[in-house]
């Protein structure tokens, strides 16, 4: 399939899951005393109800999508959508280039460190030869 044709099925798939909510929202009859999150309003229930159908449509037809279409399923449904393998080991390889860029930082500055102690260690030193002895005619 050419990426074209994804995009319009990915339409028709979201455009079916609006209809499909819209329809429970209109089809499913009110309860008499109304549910909590409703806060005792029809039309805010079945707005609940509209949305609930729409994300719970989204979130089995997006693995099931990718599952017939590319032939893949997910490894992880979150709040951010699905993740795939592939996404997976591509993120597990660009947190081990971090790793080892931030090892290769904390090595430089351990160099730096060392150098710097040296530096301060040599300027102790040389303070503490300009000084005169305790007792001399210098004091």
């Amino acid at each position: 399939m050419s990426g074209r044709h994804i995009r319009n099925f990915i339409r028709v798939l979201v455009g079916a899951a609006l209809c499909v909510a819209l329809a429970a929202a209109v089809v499913l009859p009110i309860p008499e005393p109304l549910p909590a999150v409703a806060i005792r309003q029809a039309s805010l229930y079945r707005l609940e109800v509209a949305l609930l159908a729409f994300y719970g449509w989204l979130l089995l037809a997006t693995p099931a999508f990718a599952g017939i279409v590319r032939g893949r399923l997910p490894v992880e449904i979150s709040t951010r959508g699905a993740r795939f393998a592939e996404e997976a080991d591509q993120a597990t390889k660009l947190q081990a280039q971090k790793i080892e860029a931030l090892e290769q930082l904390t090595a430089d500055l351990a160099g730096k460190l060392r150098i710097a102690d040296v530096e301060i260690g040599g300027l102790k030193q040389e303070r503490d030869n300009s000084k005169p002895a305790l007792g001399s005619k210098d004091d």
